[in-house]
Order: structure tokens, then C-alpha cells, then sequence
């Protein structure tokens, strides 16, 4: 802090009176005022923070003010160097496993899916007379518990059903069908992973929709796991088509993810991976619901929250995946090709907004699907 300091002000003396007998004439006022000597300013009432000649900044407490203590826009800014808080973020997501719990293009369903990783969270021993897998573990883990020599379920039926080049075609195609149906049914009664099927129903009640107004409104009874089951009808309204399944198609930790970026002002962009068109079409018409405040399940009704504006409006970034910005990985030309955009149009004019994305087809020989989602314009192979 600069302290200021004023010299003090001089008391005027008054000139002496005149001797006797002697007359003396008045000034005139211009001569008084000249020899009248030049006082200081008075002293201000509120001296700004930075002294005198520097303006108060927004950030610097007046005097006799206490100064906030500075919040954490995001948990561990902080712990970041100052030049990787607003780091642009590129987050890269594969549809299975990740945001969704389906992968269309082994047809494999939520049901088999959640089993499968189950099985590769499960340790367990194998019987020395029957060679049968034991479970051993009370909670799944990517770990193996310490102490034991144990051995994942899904490692177990990979050596039970090989799929290396010790074995010929047609056998490998047998022991991939096999292996993946034993794993697709881990938990169920009777199965070596029974006792694991209250982790399984858990998962399944955290994908359910818990709101009951929305249940009602969309006459929800409980959450269906096969896809296949209930295949989307175009005569039915959109929203129906969406909540068909009872529960979360999308995860909505990846919602949030999108809606608390979106309102901490991070900069991001989104990268879609699939081999599958189909499960590329599910999360582009659902991300542009979302964008747009319209999604059933996240559109302010049914006591639902409706997340900060995504598509352009009311200056927000547009974080819609449009057609333009989906493009298929030519593995063997090495680059991405994106056949919806106009001929000519360069990748920054083809996406509004900062949005993009990147898709390839179903599984082909030598191509693969990669989805980049807004603001991207990077492809990156499936």
C-alpha cells in the first residue's frame, strides 16, 4: 500500500497593523490574489487502492474491505499450471464401453455387455479334480486381490476357448461364439458368477430412469436390456422412441459432463469412435435433443433439468453433430473422408459453430469408423 503524505498547511499570519498617523492603501485584487500563497488540495475522502494516480481495478479491495479468497472453477485448477486451466480439451470416446452400454456392431446387447465386463472384473481359482473356475472375490476388480494367485474369469475362458493361429479358421469361429456367449451369461442363475448378479442389478437400477413423473408420462415399467426386443418404430413420436428401453441408452455422467463444461466457460471439443452407423445415428439424435433443450429426459419437464443452450443460441457454441462433420477413416489411404460435406468446404467451414465429427462404416476390411464430436475436426482411427 503507498501512503500518501500531504505537507501541512500554513497558517496565514495576518499582516501588522499600521503605526500611528500611518494610512496604508489596498491592494488591488489581481496584485492580493498573486501574492495571496498557493494551498494544497484538501485531502480526498476515499483514496483509491493504487495510490492517487491509479485507478482501483475490479480485483483490488478498497481500503477497509477484506479481500475473497479465490474459488476453484473446477475440481483441481488449482493444481494445474496457470497455463493449463483453459487448455483447450479434446475428449475421445469409443460408444462401447464407454457412454453406451450396447455395441451394435457385434450385436451384443446391454444385457451380454454388462456380464462380459463383469466377467473381466472377477477373480477366481480353478478346481484342481474338475477344472472348473471358482469365484474367490466378494467385489469385482480390475486388480487381483493381493496374496492370492487368482485369475479373471474372462482370461479363463479365453484359454478355454483360443482364438490364436495355433487353431484353423473354422475353429477360431466356433471358440469366438462360444467364449463370448459364456461370458454374456456370467451372472445368471447357475452360472460361475452368480453370486456376483446384486453388482449386475445394481448397474442396471443406476441406467433406470428414477423419475416418476417421467416414468408416468412415458409409462415406464422397468428397464429393458435387449435391444432387440424393442426395435424403434417410426410411427411412434420421437421422445417414445428414445425412453422405449426404460432406461438410459446414453450414460448420464456424459450428459453432466457436457452440461458442467459447458457452464465453467471450458473450452472442449467431443470424438465419437464406432464401427457402427447405427449406434452413431442413436448418439447424434440424442446429443442434438440434449443441445437443443428437447431431449425427454432433460427438457425442463416432468421435473426434469434442462441443461445450459448448446446449438448456437443465445450466444452458446454449437455442440450438435451435423452430418458434415462425420467422416470414415480410410485405413489403408490413411486419412479421413467426409463424404457430407459440400465439395470444396474445408473442415473449418463445414461445422458450425466449434462442432465436428468423424464415422466410418460397419466393420469393413479396411476401414474403420471413428466419430469426432463438436468442435474437433481431428479424426482418429476406431
Amino acid at each position: 500500500w503507498l501512503k500518501i503524505a500531504h505537507p501541512p498547511r500554513r497558517a496565514l499570519s495576518p499582516p501588522p497593523p499600521p503605526s500611528a498617523g500611518e494610512s496604508r492603501a489596498m491592494p488591488p485584487k489581481a496584485a492580493a490574489a498573486a501574492a495571496a500563497p498557493e494551498l494544497p488540495p484538501p485531502l480526498p475522502t476515499d483514496v483509491p487502492a493504487g495510490g492517487l494516480d491509479v485507478p482501483p481495478t475490479p480485483d483490488q479491495p478498497r481500503p477497509g474491505e477484506q479481500e475473497e479468497e479465490p474459488t476453484e472453477r473446477f475440481p483441481g485448477e488449482f493444481q494445474l499450471p496457470l497455463e493449463e486451466r483453459d487448455r483447450w480439451l479434446i475428449l475421445h470416446f469409443a460408444l462401447p464401453r464407454t457412454i453406451m452400454t450396447c455395441d451394435l456392431a457385434e450385436g451384443t446387447s446391454t444385457e451380454a455387455e454388462l456380464n462380459d465386463v463383469l466377467s473381466g472384473m472377477a477373480w477366481g481359482t480353478i478346481d484342481a479334480e474338475t477344472s472348473a473356475w471358482v469365484l474367490e472375490s466378494e467385489q469385482p476388480s480390475r486388480e487381483a486381490p493381493e496374496g492370492d494367485s487368482l485369475i479373471k474369469y474372462a482370461e479363463y475362458i479365453r484359454r478355454m476357448y483360443p482364438v490364436d493361429g495355433c487353431t484353423d479358421e473354422a475353429a477360431r469361429a466356433d471358440n469366438e461364439r462360444l467364449a463370448a456367449e459364456r461370458r454374456a451369461a456370467f451372472t445368471n442363475p447357475s452360472e460361475p458368477g452368480a453370486r456376483l448378479r446384486p453388482v449386475f442389478d445394481q448397474v442396471v437400477k443406476c441406467l433406470a430412469h428414477s423419475n416418476k413423473a417421467l416414468m408416468k408420462a412415458y409409462d415406464i415399467k422397468k428397464p429393458l436390456l435387449n435391444e432387440e426386443a424393442v426395435p424403434d418404430d417410426s410411427d411412434r413420436p420421437l421422445a417414445h422412441n428414445i425412453m422405449r428401453f426404460g432406461r438410459h441408452q446414453i450414460l448420464p455422467s456424459f450428459w453432466q459432463l457436457l452440461a458442467q463444461l459447458t457452464r465453467r466457460g471450458r473450452r472442449f471439443s467431443v470424438v465419437f469412435h464406432t464401427f457402427s452407423d447405427e449406434q452413431l445415428a442413436i448418439v447424434q439424435r440424442e446429443l442434438t435433443l440434449y443441445c437443443q433443450g428437447q431431449h425427454p429426459a432433460y427438457d425442463g419437464k416432468n421435473k426434469t433439468q434442462k441443461p445450459p443452450p448448446m446449438s448456437g443460441e443465445k450466444g452458446s457454441r454449437d455442440m450438435r453433430l451435423l452430418d458434415g462433420c462425420i467422416g470414415r477413416m480410410d485405413r489403408p489411404g490413411g486419412f479421413l473422408e467426409f463424404s457430407g460435406r459440400p465439395a470444396g468446404d474445408s473442415a473449418k467451414t463445414a461445422r458450425p459453430g466449434e462442432a465436428a465429427s468423424v464415422a466410418a462404416p460397419e466393420k469393413p476390411a479396411e476401414s474403420s469408423p471413428a466419430a469426432d464430436g463438436e468442435g474437433g475436426g481431428e479424426g482418429a482411427e476406431g
